[in-house]
């Protein structure tokens, strides 16, 4: 029997043991809270890199990628963590006045937050693929989320579809896929739409 047919097989599962690895070295690194942001950054970065066919040692590259984007990406998630913080207080507090006012502030907050989730949802990809600052990283995300309206919708109907999995599937199922490849596969997905919108930029770079 030719071994070569077994190939694809192998490949498949080498592929899938990678990406289980992956995922709980990613959950492992989230553990401080503060290296949520550095995490996210590595894990695109990775993802990115296997969209495009630039296969290579996941969890040695998302390591390597660790250590380089901590600075920049621990800034930006301080950030984000606080002025998250300021709009959930806020979203606990005017929804519930019944006032006028309060209706007005909630419409207020309400875009706010989505402004927050889509400027977050760039940040981190943008700090793991270019050389940059955190406060440049952030505001070029703003512009491409801007300029990529499609692109950002798709990203944020991910987040749903996410969201109701986890809502709508028994929990032992929800943690199950969550500790294997849960995350890993929001990301390979989130990243199939970022490496579209960051392609032209790598040209010009």
């Amino acid at each position: 029997m030719n071994a070569g047919k077994f190939n694809p097989l192998i490949d498949s599962i080498n592929t899938l043991c990678n990406l289980f690895v992956l995922n709980v070295i990613f959950l492992i690194t989230c553990i401080p809270v503060f290296t949520i942001g550095t995490a996210l950054s590595s894990l695109y970065y990775v993802m990115i890199k296997e969209i495009k066919g630039e296969y290579g040692y996941l969890v040695r590259t998302y390591i390597r990628e660790f250590k380089r984007n901590f600075k920049n990406s621990t800034i930006a998630f301080l950030i984000f963590f606080f002025i998250g913080a300021i709009l959930l207080f806020n979203a606990l507090f005017w929804p519930f006045r019944g006032t006028a006012l309060s209706s007005v502030a909630t419409g207020i907050l309400a875009a706010l937050s989505i402004i927050w989730l889509v400027i977050s949802h760039y940040t981190f990809p943008l700090i793991g693929r270019f050389v940059n600052t955190t406060i440049n990283a952030i505001k070029n995300s703003l512009g491409l989320a801007i300029s990529n309206f499609k692109c950002t919708l798709a990203l944020l109907l991910i987040d749903v579809c996410a969201v109701c999995f986890c809502l709508f599937f028994p929990l032992k199922t929800v943690i199950m896929v969550l500790f294997t490849f849960g995350f890993v596969l929001v990301a390979y997905f989130q990243s199939i739409i970022f490496n579209k919108v960051f392609t032209p930029y790598e040209k010009q770079e």
